[in-house]
């Protein structure tokens, strides 16, 4: 979504939100006779929600606060959790965060696993974890396009390698918050140097 007071601005995106058409569907359904026609007039995108979606959208919006909060329960709990474990790097405590994702680092010279290996055994616990996000200079297209190589950008290398993205969301459960932080103490004591 783009909010804006700047009928320029909201022009320029209405077109390029949509491949560069220069009228939207509607309109060119909606006008009789050859209003069909259309131009495209910029390399545009595929940026537009389906009527479906948006609808959906509109409902979540309502629900955006409560979301929001029950997001910040989950960190502040995770925070609490997780404060006292050497062997991970906690994100920056923020206010007024929407804390989409709650990313950690594996402190590689406290465990004796790899961050892949961490996840790995995240899953084996029944826990889904991800990586946001591996460094773009280290996918291929721009590794081959800019002929880029991992210590070109060893901050990002390092960051890449070792975050770990813990579960998080409104929906995730107490139970399910506790599993969590029970998994990754254990994997933290059991793979210590």
């Amino acid at each position: 979504m783009v909010v804006t007071d700047r009928e320029e601005v909201a022009k320029r995106i209405r077109v390029m939100r949509l491949h560069g058409i220069d009228r939207d569907v509607w309109n060119r359904y909606s006008t009789p006779g050859s209003g069909w026609k259309y131009d495209v007039v910029a390399p545009g995108y595929k940026y537009n929600l389906t009527d479906l979606a948006a609808a959906i959208g509109r409902v979540q919006l309502r629900r955006a606060a409560g979301f929001l909060e029950r997001r910040a329960a989950v960190a502040r709990r995770y925070f609490a959790a997780f404060s006292g474990l050497d062997f991970l790097r906690l994100p920056p405590r923020a206010e007024n965060h929407a804390w989409h994702l709650f990313i950690v680092r594996i402190d590689e010279e406290k465990l004796t696993i790899t961050r892949d290996r961490f996840i790995e055994e995240l899953a084996a616990r029944g826990i889904g974890a991800s990586v946001h996000f591996i460094s773009l200079h280290l996918m291929t297209y721009y590794r081959d396009r800019y002929r880029l190589k991992p210590s070109d950008f060893p901050a990002a290398r390092d960051a890449s390698r070792t975050c770990v993205s813990l579960p998080l969301s409104a929906g995730i459960t107490g139970e399910e918050i506790e599993r969590v932080i029970s998994a990754v103490a254990e994997i933290g004591s059991a793979f210590r140097r």
